[in-house]
């Protein structure tokens, strides 16, 4: 392998997770840790997931988020921002970055200028951000000040137009904010990534496509362009292409290139030393203490029995977070309880009901389904993997996890069986790193 390669993976804690895809996130979700409100418990789950990147060796996670909370009509955010508060955001961000680069991971801020306020899904078409230059620097650029000042290794470009700044490129295709904004008066000096440059906003936007968004991106000051294709060595080809052809007829400068190249020697992940101690248990233990207070709790939801039927209500998986590997019926399961799996709310019985939904929001179909299931059961359980900001018919209790993970689906089921949450995180933190 060569000494000057780097592996990066999108590793963000809960909904977006490459290394735990199959079992679901070891690790809260910045949602779930922007509710604890502690950055010692995110600057330790920082570390956690370095150590669990370095295990595995990678050197580079495109993460932390500094996108700012805008809301559930938001189809790319969600649970993987920190906060809706500019300010808590930018202070979670901050301890996300140094603790993870504390291990010698590389970590990213992403995605420049903030991708919160938009209500598109990037990797569809492109999103717009409508908002003063004054707004943009009080919310969507506070926290990427914070970054900064964290000494983050690298900035990721969204693929957004933020009106105020360039009324005519996205984001990730324009000078006026990779270059002048980011570089000239933020004062950032590191590495700019572009997102994936082949996302629906970008190359289906224009009419060359692939080609000129890749060469686009760079003339704009990006340092390294992302390829997301799933056909990788034809996009790869159709880059180096367009590359070479813009040098040679002029419209690109080698001299773009060769800056570009020496930021990017820049970009080392730190190796740590043989006997540099890290007190991994203590960061668990940190974790574990707090975890529990990433759910809220209405009503009554602890189960009075052993026998409960589960009902999963969910909408597709998003681009980024894959299908859910989280199992809430698993869990409660392994407690010792009688769990069976339910299509429809079953008539009332001594069986108990919960009712797992996510993103119900995006489906006029699944609020229906919901209610209808409430309705019949007024006595069920609702466990909430999103933020709970959307208005759920009345029932006997609900638990907002505020993310998706198996570890946040654990803690679901400890609440609803009245168990102390610590041994089971603990076991999962610890399962993070076997």
């Amino acid at each position: 392998m060569s000494p000057g390669l780097l592996i990066a993976v999108d590793e963000e804690g809960g909904e977006v997770t490459r290394l735990q895809s199959a079992t679901g996130s070891s690790f809260l979700s910045p949602a779930a840790l922007g509710v604890i409100a502690d950055p010692e418990v995110t600057r330790a789950t920082g570390r956690l997931i370095g150590d669990m990147l370095r295990a595995t060796g990678v050197d580079w996670t495109f993460a932390p988020m500094a996108d700012v909370y805008g809301g559930p009509a938001n189809p790319a955010i969600g649970v993987r921002s920190f906060s809706s508060d500019a300010h808590r955001t930018a202070s979670h961000v901050g301890a996300f970055i140094t603790g993870v680069q504390s291990t010698g991971v590389i970590a990213t801020a992403k995605h420049f200028p903030g991708h919160g306020a938009t209500r598109v899904d990037s990797h569809e078409s492109m999103p717009t951000v409508h908002a003063s230059i004054d707004l943009l620097h009080r919310r969507e650029l506070y926290p990427f000040r914070s970054a900064i000042s964290a000494n983050v290794g690298a900035f990721m470009t969204g693929h957004l137009l933020v009106t105020a700044l360039d009324a005519d490129a996205p984001a990730s295709l324009s000078s006026a904010i990779t270059t002048d904004l980011l570089r000239g008066e933020l004062g950032f000096t590191g590495v700019v990534v572009t997102d994936a440059i082949d996302m629906g906003a970008m190359s289906g936007q224009h009419g060359d496509g692939l080609s000129h968004a890749v060469v686009s991106s760079l003339l704009a000051g990006a340092d390294i362009v992302c390829l997301g294709s799933a056909d990788q060595e034809r996009a790869v080809e159709s880059a180096a292409e367009a590359i070479f052809q813009a040098i040679a007829d002029g419209s690109l400068e080698p001299s773009v290139l060769v800056a570009a190249a020496e930021r990017r020697t820049q970009l080392t992940p730190r190796r740590r030393e043989s006997n540099e101690r890290v007190n991994v248990e203590a960061d668990e233990l940190l974790v574990a203490d707090a975890a529990e207070g990433s759910l809220l709790t209405q009503g009554q939801v602890e189960l009075t029995g052993s026998r409960v039927d589960v009902l999963s209500l969910s909408t597709s998986p998003g681009y980024v977070s894959g299908s859910p590997s989280w199992s809430l019926a698993s869990h409660l399961s392994s407690f010792g309880l009688d769990v069976r799996f339910v299509d429809a709310a079953p008539p009332q019985s001594d069986r108990e009901l919960v009712i797992e939904i996510r993103d119900d929001w995006r489906s006029v179909e699944l609020l229906r389904l919901l209610t209808e299931a409430v309705r019949a059961r007024p006595d069920a359980v609702i466990v909430d993997v999103a933020i709970g900001t959307t208005d759920l018919p009345h029932c006997r209790g609900v638990v907002t996890t505020n993310g998706i993970g198996n570890l946040s689906i654990a803690l679901a089921a400890c609440r609803l069986t009245g168990r102390d949450p610590r041994p089971t995180v603990l076991s999962i933190l610890n399962a993070a790193r076997a």
